[in-house]
């Protein structure tokens, strides 16, 4: 008798357990997180990323995702090839997966605040920035300043923008975007000496841009350096003949 009660209390427990799967469906498995595996396929998407293949790319970083959903730099680097994709909901979502998975992780919050000022929402980019140096060891935090300041300048808010520029070039001083930034600033300053001086910091940390040298012509014309202005105008028609700032000084529009 008792091995009888037995055998139907352990029909009665399966018949239990069964109908927990609503709708007689099977039961959802799920499969045990893989970081290691997660983190080499995230690698190999953000290399395929960098190579143009987006494809691949998006394939690699789907899989990393579906073996550790809570991994910020897959999360990261999928937003960065939706964005790139022009599919920007699903850049944004992944960019909010990533910071709020790790407030601290700064390369995810100057992305996101690239992203947003692209969408024009200065404040919200602005925030980001903000983020993204209050680690201190980030060590692009300069960066992060730099673009701070030319969302500022989207705006625009100049004075904003310029504070963004010297921050960073406090931190990082040969930041060129930031040092023709500050020369455009001063001329539009009509500060021409202080123009020229970070006109010539530009030139002594990266080269010459089209951009870069109409300034420069700018700058000794106010000045009335004209032997400086005959010099750059000569290298700009030499090393960017086809450029508009070319075609500019050509027609004396500076």
């Amino acid at each position: 008798m008792k091995k009888v009660c037995f055998r139907i209390l352990l029909i009665l427990l399966a018949l239990t357990m069964t109908g927990c799967v609503a709708n007689g469906s099977r039961p959802t498995t799920y499969a045990a997180p893989d970081p290691k595996a997660a983190e080499i396929n995230m690698r190999l998407g953000l290399n395929y990323l960098q190579r143009g293949d987006y494809e691949i790319a998006l394939e690699k970083l789907q899989k990393a995702l579906q073996q550790d959903p809570n991994l910020p730099s897959a999360h990261n680097t999928i937003a960065l090839l939706y964005q790139r994709l022009g599919e920007n909901d699903k850049a944004e979502k992944h960019f909010k997966e990533a910071v709020n998975r790790a407030p601290g992780y700064s390369e995810a919050q100057n992305n996101f605040g690239v992203f947003l000022c692209q969408q024009q929402r200065y404040d919200e980019a602005e925030q980001r920035f903000l983020n993204a140096v209050k680690n201190p060891l980030y060590n692009s935090a300069a960066l992060a300043l730099e673009n701070a300041g030319m969302c500022a300048s989207r705006e625009p808010d100049m004075q904003r923008a310029e504070s963004y520029f010297r921050k960073a070039l406090q931190k990082q001083p040969t930041l060129s975007k930031s040092l023709l930034q500050m020369a455009q600033i001063s001329y539009q300053q009509q500060d021409y000496l202080q123009a020229r001086a970070y006109i010539e910091r530009y030139q002594s940390a990266s080269q010459w841009s089209p951009q870069a040298l109409l300034l420069a012509i700018k700058t000794e014309n106010k000045l009335d350096n004209q032997n400086a202005v005959s010099s750059y105008i000569l290298l700009l028609r030499s090393r960017f003949p086809d450029s508009d700032e070319a075609l500019q000084a050509k027609k004396g529009q500076y």
